[in-house]
């Protein structure tokens, strides 16, 4: 099966970040990067964002509640194994 290519745009703020987790981890550009966190975390992120979706948040108490904070949807940070491994990509995509 032959693969199309899509293009994406990266907001420049963000791609000091990208190039920190590409030198981490090995993988050798943005595209491979992109697809690597759709397939292993998109239905993650989507399971996530439905679940904050459900608190029931009505924006004037928001703004009048100093511990709103506590009902933002939690930030998904991966805790690194002990023992990681580089990474080292399959081939090209």
């Amino acid at each position: 099966m032959p693969m199309t290519q899509t293009r994406i745009v990266l907001n420049p703020k963000y791609k000091p970040k990208a190039e920190e987790i590409l030198e981490a981890t090995g993988i050798d550009n943005l595209s491979q990067l992109f697809t690597l966190l759709l397939v292993n975390y998109g239905d993650c992120l989507v399971n996530c964002l439905k679940h904050s979706h459900q608190l029931p948040i009505q924006s004037s108490l928001v703004a009048q509640t100093p511990t709103h904070s506590t009902l933002q949807p939690p930030s998904i940070k991966p805790q690194p194994s002990p023992q990681a491994k580089k990474f080292v990509p399959m081939g090209s995509f």
